[in-house]
């Protein structure tokens, strides 16, 4: 018994389409990598600005604690940006930020404190205070693998 195979047009259309559709998911993933996923994130830059602010905290005064927390802010906020999260705030990045990396979570203590320390002229910053909330930047830092 001899099984035999006449090639049509229909048996060219589907294995066109089945190529067409594989070629369509290669772009579509490329793309996705390019525009999606950080481009770049100089973690040489993140990794400086970092010891910066550590040296700042190790100062042991509380004008140094409160700057350490700003610019840790600051940077982790620049992080955001350069990994495309949307929002045209810190807090609106973060937002989105903590949907894909849950770990996240800890950071709002960290921004609401550098709120505080910004809007309120009275907000005092204590030792143990800034090593836990520089602790979870640090943290936040590792987990997005920037530092």
């Amino acid at each position: 018994m001899q099984v035999s195979w006449d090639f049509s047009i229909v048996d060219l259309a589907v294995i066109l389409s089945v190529l067409l559709v594989f070629v369509f998911w290669v772009l579509a993933k490329m793309y996705w990598q390019k525009f999606k996923s950080p481009v770049y994130v100089d973690r040489k830059f993140i990794k400086k600005r970092w010891r910066e602010i550590e040296q700042l905290f190790r100062y042991k005064k509380e004008m140094n604690y409160k700057l350490a927390i700003i610019e840790a802010d600051k940077l982790f906020d620049h992080v955001l940006k350069e990994m495309h999260f949307q929002g045209e705030t810190m807090a609106q990045r973060l937002k989105m930020a903590t949907y894909k990396y849950p770990k996240l979570k800890n950071i709002w203590w960290g921004h609401k404190m550098r709120n505080h320390i910004v809007h309120d002229a009275k907000y005092t910053c204590r030792y143990g205070e800034t090593k836990k909330v520089l602790g979870n930047y640090k943290r936040a830092f590792r987990d997005l693998n920037v530092l």
